[in-house]
């Protein structure tokens, strides 16, 4: 599914890996597409979402193909990150993150444990008219496994 050892690139330049922006419970790698939502538009959509599962020590983070640093590391979408106080948007910058690519205007979310095991999966079309909510489902999901 992903590659954890594969470098992540961030809008201050620096290279990260999975490990070092996962929380204490995880990490939840939302891969977003070409021609996908916008860096700011993904950290608006979701984050309620996200802060309930930082709250529960999972961190949410969403990584683009190299092809889309516009949309990501854009001004509107760089201020997003910097409100939310961590790092959270990431380019692909090697192209070895995904071991399939990501279709276009697809997203594929991936739930990584504090161990790196996996723990669940959801592949989204955003063409669907209800992608979003397929979106928040699976979140939802993961972060109702850890309220009990």
């Amino acid at each position: 599914m992903i590659d954890p050892s594969a470098s992540l690139l961030s809008y201050d330049h620096s290279c990260r890996l999975v490990r070092d922006v996962m929380g204490d419970r995880g990490v939840i790698v939302v891969g977003v597409g070409t021609a996908g939502e916008r860096g700011f538009q993904m950290l608006y959509r979701f984050s309620e979402m996200c802060d309930r599962l930082e709250a529960h020590g999972i961190s949410v983070i969403f990584v683009y193909p190299k092809a889309s640093a516009r949309h990501v590391f854009d001004a509107m979408s760089i201020c997003g990150a910097r409100y939310r106080g961590k790092m959270c948007l990431f380019l692909d910058g090697d192209g070895r993150f995904f071991r399939r690519p990501l279709q276009p205007r697809a997203l594929r979310a991936v739930y990584l444990d504090a161990s790196m095991r996996l723990g669940g999966t959801a592949n989204v079309t955003l063409d669907s008219g209800a992608w979003d909510e397929q979106l928040r489902d699976f979140l939802a999901d993961i972060v109702g496994r850890h309220l009990h």
